[in-house]
């Protein structure tokens, strides 16, 4: 859409050609100012839903200490260590894309059926042992879900940046360049235009003085 001024000729054409062009200039300009209002708008719900999933993950994690503790006193921190690490550290994630808001955003997906339960004996059973683990399967699952919102933040602030940058190179150069080349060409054609009124008016003297 750039133009130079010094190779765009002053004539009719051009100035119909480049009117019509700031006209389209001005209806791509309206969508990029609605979409960025769609995304500031999408970036504030997703923040506070962000902050909400972080004031949960905040608090399961407290009582999973709190639980994690509770089973030390009553086990002891050398059997939870050793349940601990004869348990499989494997859970699987599937991570993907979808379109929200023109662009793309993550999915991040845990399959919790892949959740490993502590390989423990009946003797090492206990009610604390199983909230601890029933907790950390919560936790994990609240912490995957923001992971999913932080990485979708993130790309909504990117092609918020980028549709602003688009914004500002309309507003301070491409609009103001195509504005200032079809007020030449006017002032031009304009000039043009009583030049040829005085030389019409100039030879109508002349043949009422030859008449």
């Amino acid at each position: 859409m750039a133009l130079d001024p010094r190779q765009t000729l002053p004539t009719k054409i051009n100035l119909i050609n480049l009117r019509r062009s700031l006209v389209t200039i001005n209806r791509i300009r309206k969508i990029l100012e609605d979409k960025r209002e769609v995304l500031l708008l999408n970036i504030r719900i997703a923040l506070e839903k962000y902050s909400e999933i972080r004031r949960r993950v905040f608090e399961k994690l407290e009582k999973a200490y709190q639980t994690y503790f509770l089973t030390i006193s009553e086990l002891g921190f050398v059997t939870i260590n050793s349940i601990a690490g004869s348990t499989p550290k494997t859970v699987e994630i599937t991570m993907g894309e979808r379109a929200a808001f023109g662009i793309k955003v993550p999915i991040i997906d845990i399959e919790e059926e892949t959740f490993q339960s502590p390989l423990t004996s009946f003797f090492f059973t206990t009610s604390q042992m199983i909230r601890l683990n029933n907790e950390l399967k919560d936790l994990m699952i609240e912490l995957v879900k923001l992971s999913e919102l932080e990485a979708t933040i993130n790309r909504l602030l990117i092609e918020l940046r980028n549709t602003q940058k688009l914004i500002n190179s309309l507003d301070y150069y491409i609009i103001p360049l195509y504005q200032n080349v079809i007020k030449r060409i006017r002032l031009v054609l304009e000039e043009r235009s009583r030049e040829e009124f005085v030389r019409l008016k100039i030879m109508k003297s002349k043949l009422i003085l030859r008449a």
